[in-house]
């Protein structure tokens, strides 16, 4: 099964809200912001009752911890919970009311609300952000990740979600002419190969529940068509459909 989840919007600015795309194949989901991630997880995995683990690939640890309270009592319940309306929703802070999830907070919302459920979260990033609060974090190197993966997936005993953020592939490098920045890829064809290789054994072993891939076109990586160009390679590598965009 592959659809649109929301109608594509083109190829525009991401930012911390905009959500310009969400696609599925299965369980297998494409988004252009992260924001989307918890929803997608609740529809292939029972968030409020199944235990489960996580596997977290980012440049960004996605845990933002300010003004958590009030996210999780706004919080709507998310069984059921249409993906227009999870995109809609919002919480009343004290200097206004803003989207209630966004690319750095919905995996910090989701460890504030169902962590007990979490029986492992692994997070390989580059310590962007706030460290992720719960009692079973492991944060391994980039360079475990290709030789490691297959094991860690194997090393639980409930299904993983695995989360990716195509900005880890990338890093700022500036423009000699300007000092202004471009992204360019900080790791090897070899790498993604073996990782996504790894990941599709561990589809294919029924270790996983669902898998995310975010493209974050915007701030973060070259842009859309690169972004584009390596999501590609990554759903084949997966098997998996990709939309035609």
């Amino acid at each position: 099964m592959t659809d649109h989840l929301i109608p594509f919007q083109g190829k525009g600015y991401s930012g911390a809200i905009n959500q310009n795309l969400l696609w599925r194949d299965s369980n297998i989901y494409l988004m252009d912001n992260h924001r989307a991630a918890l929803w997608c997880w609740q529809q292939e995995v029972d968030l409020y009752d199944a235990p489960h683990s996580i596997l977290h690939i980012d440049r960004h640890t996605d845990c933002l911890g300010a003004n958590l309270e009030p996210h999780l009592t706004a919080m709507p319940d998310l069984r059921g919970l249409s993906i227009t309306d999870y995109l809609a929703a919002q919480v009343a802070l004290q200097c206004d009311t803003v989207p209630l999830f966004r690319w750095d907070n919905y995996l910090s919302i989701h460890l504030a609300a169902f962590g007990k459920q979490v029986e492992i979260i692994r997070s390989v990033d580059h310590d962007n952000g706030d460290a992720p609060e719960h009692s079973h974090c492991i944060r391994p190197r980039a360079d475990e990740l290709p030789e490691n993966l297959f094991y860690w997936l194997q090393s639980a005993h409930s299904p993983w979600i695995i989360n990716v953020d195509l900005d880890y592939f990338f890093c700022p490098t500036p423009l000699a002419e300007t000092d202004e920045e471009t992204w360019i890829p900080i790791y090897s064809d070899e790498y993604i190969e073996t990782v996504f290789t790894k990941m599709k054994a561990a589809l294919d072993a029924n270790l996983v529940a669902v898998v995310t891939i975010c493209l974050t076109p915007s701030n973060f990586t070259p842009g859309w068509e690169e972004c584009l160009e390596l999501s590609r390679k990554i759903f084949k590598i997966l098997g998996a459909g990709h939309p035609d965009i």
